[in-house]
């Protein structure tokens, strides 16, 4: 009995518990120049999960994912964000997995989602071959 009431009292303070520590963005600034996409918007960061130090990663990631581009530059900027959040190191190596298989199957380029691949073109699909443009983590 005593096991079940501690349960039910220490669920919902994990979850404050994680919220702070890993949710939690903090007092909103300026925009950096670097968060800015082609189009002028703003790169809503690591959409729909909670960034802390990964923020950069994501941005990266976001401006990949506003040009588009070919299933093999798809692939190749979903590898890049997951190496980013690993080297990240402690909890963001061990959820940088779980992240990859969002953008997998969340950024589907088909998908009517403000995050797909190639969210800031009219293409509704990949690009038949290569663009001209070199990716913003392209050397």
């Amino acid at each position: 009995m005593p096991t079940k009431m501690l349960i039910k009292t220490a669920a919902p303070l994990a979850a404050i518990v994680i919220f702070l520590c890993f949710g939690a963005q903090g007092v909103p600034g300026q925009v950096a120049s670097g968060e800015i996409l082609p189009s002028g918007q703003k790169s809503d960061g690591c959409t729909l999960i909670a960034e802390g130090k990964i923020h950069d990663c994501c941005v990266a990631h976001d401006k990949e994912y506003f040009q588009g581009g070919t299933r093999h530059q798809r692939r190749n900027s979903d590898k890049r964000l997951y190496e980013c959040v690993c080297r990240k190191g402690g909890w963001d190596r061990f959820f940088a997995p779980f992240i990859w298989v969002g953008v997998r199957i969340g950024g589907l380029p088909f998908l009517p989602t403000k995050f797909r691949w190639g969210f800031g073109t009219r293409l509704k699909g990949y690009a038949k071959r290569w663009s001209v443009e070199k990716s913003p983590n392209d050397p």
